[in-house]
């Protein structure tokens, strides 16, 4: 008979790596790779099946007592295995169990503990086979059990966790819910961070979180899809949630760029500190997490340093539109609006009557261009829900569109009324109360207001509390009418015919009337300009006082105007900085950079009594100068109070120069240096214990109180000292006593730091109660010097001749050699001059104009506009001479069969 094949020196490891077959697939031979290839090939002789080898699974193997084995043990090699003679049918170990003594246990016992792997490595066997497919059939249907095989790896999982050493990361092992406990979409039982993701977005609706983990910020389920798509980022599915993230430095401009496209954000950030939390009695559960900010994009005030585009033009305002039907009037209604900014702190208000084509409300909503309204989700008319459904629908270049906000309920008279009165009146209890509010002024000063502004000023009130920006509210002397008697209001027609704002071809500034008449050199002079380009005068002695204005620049050499046009240079937002820190937004950095900036503009002029004695000859000129050093004694106090070069390095523990203006810093100032003095104790005594009287602690990558040592010195080390980092030459300890003084010092730090920050908002708390309204006014009295001196800067344009016009009585309109504003300065050859004169004694009141097309029509009828709107302004003009009555109006219709909208309202 031939002899079976048997493999030589392959070494048996165990009987569990037994080679299983399925019993659907062929047999395979056993290759021995240690035989010459001209060895003849033998196979294995067939074995009958014997309870012996039925015995070969662990499985099925009887031990002789339950409570000497564990789970762990049917799988433990036994040595008694690899010494099998040749021929002799393999076993199982537990065969022999029952007559195992007291020693062979004992010594398994030992040799398990020995071994650093589960399994221990036997002896070579050279008789090793396994000739019969039904043995190798039964071995595999046993030893690959489904309800064996998971026992055993979760018995073995925390066996070779525990001996494992080394950076090797062990097998992660699929967490299993307990009984009772509530799965995930992905079966998976809930962690306590989702459980806390999962209460944030319950409790806010609608909004995008970003949600602070670690050392980024988060989005979680649809937010993390809308961030995906919007920032062009990965989104994944991490257990129970679909995730995105971003690094915590480039959260603000994620922030912006979610804004822009109508989203509402609230960022989420951790409240507690590690050195606090380890400390205290949740030191098991995740970090407390709180909703600490909500944005819009009319709600969001940007930093001082920002650089995007835009940026020198108005930012988004926020609109509140309340509706009054009139009883017998059809579809004529009463429209009352505020509209606020919280980026500059500009409230805007009006109340008019309306017609059905709601003429007057689109003329506003194009003069103020809001970002965001918010109205009453019932009690609209139809005309008014079809002007506001057009405005809010995305535009035609792609863009979000106009945010809206709906209220469920509009408030009756009485309950907006209760509603401001407690408003203010809270305001005026606090620390930070203002002098007309502590006074009453504040509070009378609404009382003035028509009931539908009350109703409009208490829901506005209401809604940016929410995004804790409702204190830009708190001065009602800073409230500007939009309808006013000394201007004229440009229809919304008018703004798109004559490009006041914004050219028609891609609605950008250039080659528009502000393009060419804004030439100021800050942010807050830009959006006054803007202002005043919309608003032309029509109060016949405030315009004449500033065409004086602009003509005495022209015309001076004073060294005030020379000091006033260094003050606008290289200046900051200032009207953004005032109301960062009214919101208690301002970082130090910023402080160290508006203060030296009011520094400046309170001491370049020296203080007057009167502001007759400046030396100008116009009125506006001589104010300006007057009102500048009303900041001095502002500016001194803040500057006796704050140390900027450590401002600007961002150490609020470090601000204050008067020491005991916030008495907690300082008590905690000396727990953490006592604590530091304690560690350089500890150093003498390590000193003592190493033999080393100039030994220093060491910082290296972050790590502080070091001890380093050389390997070649040979030191005893302590057993309580914990090996931080090493390397070839050098190991750097850190005794357990210093361990413990380290994490107490971690808490002084994290308390100083808490603290610090209260006593940083408390001191903007104080600026804005103290120094808010004069310093605002030095701002505004700023951007009318900025205005005035672009307006100059219009007149000495050297692309042609600009001349001051003339203003009459009558209703006279004359213009000599014309030229269109923009065209000129757009094309590179010269504009063609046209002369008008209608209204005189001698000329008609009206005029037709033909020709051909592309003549030059429409540029000449534009021309006239823009001219008559620039005087009106205070501008030079681009004429020979110019001589006009003052008009009420100007009013255009162009082209108004070629858009549907001008078509439906024809």
């Amino acid at each position: 008979m031939p002899q079976s094949f048997e493999p030589r020196h392959q070494t048996r490891l165990s009987s569990y790596f037994t080679p299983s077959l399925s019993p659907r697939t062929r047999t395979s031979h056993i290759v021995d790779l240690t035989v010459d290839s001209s060895d003849e090939e033998r196979t294995p002789k067939r074995q009958r099946r014997s309870s012996a080898s039925l015995e070969l699974s662990p499985r099925r193997s009887k031990p002789s007592s339950s409570k000497t084995h564990n789970k762990a043990d049917q799988w433990r090699y036994s040595r008694a295995e690899s010494t099998l003679t040749e021929g002799e049918p393999q076993a199982s170990s537990f065969e022999k169990s029952p007559n195992l003594s007291k020693r062979e246990t004992l010594k398994k016992k030992l040799l398990l503990e020995r071994e650093s792997s589960f399994f221990i490595r036997g002896r070579s066997s050279a008789n090793l086979q396994v000739s019969s497919p039904d043995l190798t059939k039964n071995i595999g249907e046993d030893t690959h059990s489904d309800s064996s095989e998971p026992e055993f790896w979760e018995t073995t999982g925390a066996s070779t966790n525990k001996t494992s050493k080394g950076k090797q990361k062990a097998a992660p092992v699929k967490s299993r819910a307990k009984r009772g406990e509530d799965l995930g979409p992905s079966g998976e039982p809930w962690t306590p961070l989702e459980k806390q993701v999962a209460k944030l977005k319950h409790d806010n609706p609608g909004t995008l979180l970003m949600i602070e983990v670690g050392y980024k910020y988060k989005f979680f389920d649809e937010d993390a899809k809308i961030a995906a798509n919007v920032l062009g980022m990965v989104a994944f599915r991490d257990r129970n949630f679909v995730v995105a993230s971003i690094p915590v430095e480039r959260r603000d401009v994620h922030l912006k760029n979610l804004l822009s496209h109508g989203h509402r954000v609230g960022i989420v950030n951790q409240v507690e500190t590690a050195a606090l939390k380890k400390a205290g009695d949740n030191r098991n559960a995740p970090f407390e997490r709180k909703l600490v900010r909500l944005y819009t994009a009319a709600t969001y005030v940007d930093a001082l340093d920002s650089v995007d585009m835009m940026e020198t033009q108005s930012p988004p305002p926020f609109l509140c539109i309340v509706e009054d039907r009139k009883a017998g009037k059809g579809s004529n209604v009463t429209i009352a609006l505020i509209s606020v900014c919280p980026s500059t702190g500009d409230v805007v208000y009006d109340e008019f009557e309306d017609s059905l084509m709601r003429l007057e409300l689109e003329t506003r909503l194009a003069h103020l261009k809001p970002a965001e309204l918010l109205c009453p989700n019932d009690g609209l008319t139809r005309p008014t829900t079809k002007l506001l459904t057009e405005l809010t629908s995305p535009s035609s270049a792609g863009g979000p569109g106009v945010r809206l906000e709906r209220f469920p309920k509009l408030m009756t008279y009485s309950e907006a009324f209760s509603f401001l009165s407690a408003f203010y009146t809270e305001r005026r209890n606090s620390n930070i109360a203002s002098e007309n509010l502590r006074t009453g002024k504040l509070i009378a000063s609404f009382t003035a207001f028509s009931s539908g502004l009350v109703i409009a000023l208490a829901h506005i009130i209401k809604h940016l509390s929410t995004y804790n920006v409702a204190d830009v509210l708190l001065e009602t002397k800073f409230f500007t009418p939009f309808s006013n008697r000394s201007h004229m209001i440009l229809a919304a027609n008018t703004l798109r015919n004559l490009e006041i704002f914004e050219n028609e071809t891609d609605h950008s500034v250039q080659g528009s009337l502000l393009w060419v008449l804004d030439q100021t050199k800050s942010k807050f002079g830009a959006r006054l300009m803007k202002y005043w380009v919309g608003h032309p005068l029509t109060d016949q002695v405030a315009l004449q006082e500033r065409v004086d204005a602009v003509e005495e620049i022209i015309t001076s050499s004073s060294d005030k105007l020379v000091t006033l046009r260094q003050i606008l240079r290289k200046l900051p937002d200032l009207a953004r900085g005032l109301c960062r820190i009214r919101y208690g937004q301002c970082t130090p950095q910023e402080l160290a950079i508006l203060l030296p900036a009011f520094k400046k503009i309170a001491f370049a002029f020296e203080p007057l009594q009167d502001s007759s004695k400046v030396g100008f000859k116009s009125t506006l000129l001589n104010n300006i100068v007057f009102a500048l050093p009303f900041l001095r004694s502002s500016m001194t106090e803040l500057f006796q109070t704050i140390c900027l070069k450590h401002a600007a390095d961002g150490r609020k523990d470090e601000l204050w120069l008067v020491k005991d203006k916030y008495p907690k810093i300082e008590e905690t100032r000396m727990g953490l240096l006592a604590v530091e003095v304690e560690l350089q104790e500890m150093l003498k005594t390590i000193r003592k214990v190493l033999k080393r009287p100039s030994l220093e602690f060491e910082t290296v990558a972050g790590e502080e109180y070091l001890v380093e040592v050389e390997k070649s010195a040979r030191i005893d080390i302590p057993v309580s000292w914990r090996l931080i980092s090493a390397t070839k030459s050098k190991a750097r300890y850190r005794p357990s006593d210093v361990q413990l003084k380290l994490e107490e010092r971690f808490r002084w730090q994290e308390t100083l730091d808490i603290e610090s920050g209260r006593s940083y908002s408390s001191f903007l708390d104080e600026i804005s109660q103290k120094y808010y309204s004069v310093m605002r006014n030095a701002v505004n009295k700023l951007a009318e010097a900025d205005c005035l001196m672009s307006l100059a800067q219009v007149g000495l344009q050297p692309s042609g001749s600009y001349t001051r016009p003339v203003f009459v009585d009558n209703d006279e309109l004359e213009i000599v050699e014309g030229r269109h504003p923009m065209i000129e300065l757009l094309r590179s050859d010269p504009f063609i001059p046209n002369t008008v004169r209608m209204g005189s004694w001698r000329e008609p009141r009206s005029k037709i104009v033909t020709g051909p097309n592309m003549g030059g029509k429409s540029s000449s009828v534009r021309m006239v506009a823009l001219i008559a709107i620039m005087a009106q302004i205070g501008s030079y003009v681009p004429a020979t001479s110019v001589r006009l009555g003052m008009l009420d109006s100007v009013l255009t219709r162009m082209h108004c069969g070629w858009p549907n909208k001008c078509r439906a309202k024809k």
